[in-house]
């Protein structure tokens, strides 16, 4: 945007109603247009300026991230639970994911295709169905696709929600809305146009109640002509809950197979 035995590490590395046909036209009917307001067109001068400072179709097109660094887990008091471990991460968009933990990359979680496993030297085993829920919760949610997918879709609902303070900045505030009726916020830097911060709202598995959840990404620089958050903090409402802390970032294309579960070589 990633220390304590491999269960809790797992919680880090953590449509449309049918429109009627008629009987003479076998095409769906179009979707109405929306109606142009002043409030989504600012949205859609905010988006258009964040992509553009994220490095426009460079951004846009780029599907692969891989990188290093360390991740820390916090406790309920917002305090270092840990003294981090480093990780390796392989990224593809929208929604796999493989992150490798501990100096000897032992630990490894793996995302795809809508399935989760965990590898140790004890071999490879599934996911709880709720943990791969939380996942792809969080890839849902992501930048990237509220960025690269909803804000490209034109059946998304764009609202500027006016400037506001986050974090002792000025920040304009976008709401999103995805076709689904999916939705979440951004928060873009008054001063440099790159978000800060995403916002959405979860329900709680075991309480029922809801919750919002939070991915604020910072020490931005550019690689390759793409500005890349080298820091990601996330939260479950007020509660920070893990930190990750990148050294290197790539684009560079990498195979398919590392999505692939493989049992580590002895």
């Amino acid at each position: 945007m990633p220390l304590r035995p491999p269960i809790q590490l797992l919680a880090l590395a953590l449509a449309l109603a049918c429109l009627p046909v008629s009987q003479t036209a076998q095409q769906p009917a179009p979707a109405p247009q929306q109606v142009v307001t002043p409030s989504n067109r600012k949205a859609r001068q905010v988006v258009d300026a964040a992509i553009a400072a994220l490095g426009g179709e460079r951004y846009l097109q780029a599907d692969q991230l891989s990188g290093r660094g360390h991740l820390y887990s916090f406790n309920s008091a917002g305090q270092l639970a840990d003294a981090g471990t480093q990780f390796w991460l392989y990224r593809a968009f929208p929604d796999r994911e493989r992150i490798e933990l501990t100096k000897h990359r032992d630990v490894i979680y793996i995302y795809a295709a809508g399935k989760g496993w965990e590898i140790t030297f004890r071999g490879v085993a599934p996911l709880l169905n709720r943990q791969v829920a939380d996942y792809q919760n969080l890839a849902a949610h992501s930048l990237d696709v509220i960025l690269k997918t909803w804000a490209q879709d034109p059946h998304t609902l764009m609202l500027d929600q006016g400037l506001n303070n986050y974090d002792q900045n000025q920040v304009e505030t976008v709401q999103f809305t995805a076709q689904n009726g999916d939705n979440a916020t951004v928060d873009f830097s008054a001063v440099t146009q790159l978000p800060m911060r995403v916002q959405w709202r979860r329900s709680d598995p075991d309480t029922g109640g809801h919750f919002n959840q939070s991915v604020v990404y910072g020490n931005w620089a550019s690689i390759g002509g793409i500005e890349t958050p080298f820091s990601l903090d996330r939260y479950q409402g007020p509660q920070r809950t893990d930190q990750r802390f990148f050294d290197q970032i790539s684009y560079a294309p990498f195979p398919d197979s590392v999505f692939t579960p493989k049992p580590l070589k002895k």
